[in-house]
C-alpha cells in the first residue's frame, strides 16, 4: 500500500458523520473539509481535529472525495461537483441507502472519475473514543461497499486500509444492501423512534429483555429528524417493511381481541351451562311433583288435564315482563304435554 500521508481526502460536509470521518482520516491522510455553513463551532472542531475547513473548489483538488452530506441533498451534491473533479479522482458516498446515490454517481460522475457506494455501519453514538491513544475503536464495526466504476487495485487498497482500521468490509449490490437496511437499519430507527414516542424508558423493575429492548434507543433517536425521514424515503425498500411491521403489529392486536372476546364466551357459556342444569333439576322436580298429583288425581277419579290451572300458570310466568307471551304458552305447552303423560 502506497504512503497514505501523500493522499489527499476531501470531505464535503461537517455534519456528525462528516466529522467524525475526518478525525478518523486525519490520522493517515492529509484532510480537507468544506462545509457549507462555516459557523464559530464548526470552525473551532475542525482546529481541534487538525483538519483544513476551506472551500469546495480547494476540497475537490484532493485525490479522493467523500460525500457526507443528507441522502436528500447527495443528487445536488454529485451534479455541483461533477463537473470539477479532476480525472482519476475517487469519489465515494457515505449514506445510509445505496440504490438511488449508486445510481446518481453513475449517472452524474464522467467516466474518467472512479466511483463506489459505500455505508459505514456505524457513527458517532455507536463508536468509541480511546482518549489516552485519542483515536475512535473501530474493531468489529461494519463498512458496507459497492463497487461501481473502480479498478481492482485501488478496490483492494480501500479494504485494506479498512481492515487496517478494524472495520469488517462487506462487498455488495446496492439493491441488497437496501434489502437488507430496509430491516436492519430503517425498522429499528422506527421501533426505536417509536418506544421513545410511547414514553418508554428506564423504570425500576425490568427484565433483561426490556433492557435490550431499550438498548435500541441511544443509537436510533439521537440522529436528526432528516435522517429518519430519508433512510425511509430514499431507500425502495423501508417502507414495504415498515408496512408488513406494522401489519404484524395489528394482527396480534386482533389476536389479544379474539382472545378476550373468545374468554367472554367462554365465560357465559359456562354460566348458561350452570344455568340449564339448574333447569334440569327444576324441570325434574317439577315432574316428581306432577307424578304424586297425577296418584291422587287417580285414586280421587279427578280430571287430568286442568285447562284453568294451565292459565294459572302462565299468567305467573308472564308477570316476568322480559319473557315474549308465545315463548312462554309454547313452553308451558310442552311442560304441560309431559306433566300429562306423567299422570295417565
Amino acid at each position: 500500500m502506497r504512503d497514505t500521508r501523500k493522499i489527499t481526502v476531501g470531505i464535503i460536509g461537517f455534519g456528525n458523520f462528516g466529522r467524525l470521518a475526518a478525525s478518523i482520516l486525519k490520522d493517515d491522510f492529509r484532510v480537507k473539509v468544506c462545509h457549507y455553513r462555516k459557523r464559530e463551532e464548526d470552525i473551532k472542531l475542525a482546529k481541534k481535529i487538525n483538519v483544513e475547513l476551506t472551500t469546495l473548489n480547494n476540497t475537490l483538488n484532493s485525490d479522493v472525495i467523500v460525500l457526507a452530506v443528507p441522502i436528500s441533498k447527495t443528487e445536488a451534491a454529485i451534479k455541483q461537483i461533477s463537473s470539477k473533479l479532476k480525472p482519476g479522482t475517487l469519489v465515494l458516498d457515505t449514506c445510509s441507502v445505496k440504490t438511488y446515490p449508486c445510481r446518481w454517481l453513475k449517472k452524474y460522475i464522467p467516466e474518467n472519475v472512479e466511483i463506489i457506494g459505500t455505508h459505514p455501519m456505524f457513527g458517532p453514538t455507536t463508536s468509541k473514543f480511546n482518549f489516552e491513544k485519542q483515536k475512535w475503536i473501530l474493531e468489529g464495526l461494519q463498512i458496507v461497499l459497492c463497487p461501481l466504476r473502480i479498478k481492482k487495485a485501488r478496490q483492494e487498497e480501500v479494504i485494506k486500509y479498512l481492515s487496517k482500521l478494524g472495520l469488517k468490509v462487506i462487498i455488495t449490490t446496492p439493491e441488497d444492501h437496501d434489502r437488507q437496511n430496509a430491516k436492519t437499519l430503517a425498522l429499528v430507527h422506527y421501533i426505536g423512534r417509536s418506544l421513545l414516542g410511547a414514553g418508554i424508558g428506564e423504570q425500576e423493575i425490568y427484565t433483561k429483555g426490556y433492557l435490550d429492548l431499550l438498548s435500541i434507543l441511544p443509537h436510533t433517536t439521537s440522529d436528526n429528524w432528516q435522517l429518519f425521514y430519508d433512510m425511509n424515503n430514499y431507500n425502495p425498500y423501508a417502507r414495504k417493511i415498515i408496512k408488513k411491521f406494522q401489519a404484524a403489529s395489528l394482527k396480534m392486536e386482533d389476536r389479544l381481541i379474539k382472545a378476550d372476546k373468545e374468554s367472554d364466551i367462554k365465560k357465559n357459556r359456562d354460566i348458561i351451562s350452570e344455568i340449564d342444569k339448574q333447569i334440569a333439576r327444576l324441570l325434574t322436580k317439577r315432574f316428581e311433583q306432577v307424578k304424586k298429583i297425577g296418584q291422587y288425581k287417580k285414586k280421587n277419579n279427578i280430571r287430568t288435564k286442568d285447562s284453568k290451572r294451565e292459565t294459572q300458570v302462565i299468567n305467573n310466568a308472564l308477570k316476568e315482563k322480559k319473557l315474549d307471551k308465545k315463548f312462554v304458552q309454547d313452553l308451558y305447552k310442552v311442560i304441560f304435554n309431559q306433566s300429562y303423560k306423567l299422570q295417565e
